[in-house]
């Protein structure tokens, strides 16, 4: 199968990047299944695995899906009126509005992101953990982490 993902950040990520390293290892899971995958993604981006279409947002989006993939993963929200000849789905990665309409085929990170969108529909994102090396966890630790966002405070 020929996928496409699109996302509106560069490739391969720098720094933190959460999305894209989703995107990134999404994708090297893809094409290491046996898949081939194309990247929809701005100037800049480059990838050793996988073809590079570089994203104009002066272009209409459904102008730059090229004919022969069979399916497109957005990473954004294209638009509720995106019409696309090609099957596809986006991941929603944080929460929109609540106001905010969203494209049926809409996939959310969580069972708990999916209720808070009034949707079903949920994939756990993945990431490759053989990035990150071994964790000892017998180790002592003398700092933690808290991963907080505060909305609407």
């Amino acid at each position: 199968m020929h996928i496409l993902i699109c996302n509106k950040s560069p490739v391969p990520v720098f720094a933190y990047g959460g999305t894209e390293r989703v995107v990134w290892d999404l994708a090297k899971c893809l094409v290491e299944k046996g898949h081939q995958v194309s990247l929809l993604v701005p100037k800049g981006s480059h990838c050793t695995f996988a073809h590079v279409i570089e994203l104009d947002d002066a272009t209409p989006l459904q102008s730059q899906i090229p004919s022969h993939v069979d399916i497109v993963h957005f990473q954004f929200n294209p638009g509720i009126d995106f019409e696309c000849s090609k099957p596809w789905l986006m991941t929603q990665h944080g929460n929109s509005d609540l106001n905010e309409p969203l494209p049926l085929n809409t996939v959310f990170v969580s069972h708990n992101h999916a209720v808070r969108h009034g949707a079903q529909c949920h994939v756990y994102n993945g990431l490759d953990w053989r990035a990150y090396g071994p964790v000892d966890l017998e180790a002592k630790r003398h700092h933690f982490i808290f991963w907080a966002k505060l909305h609407g405070v």
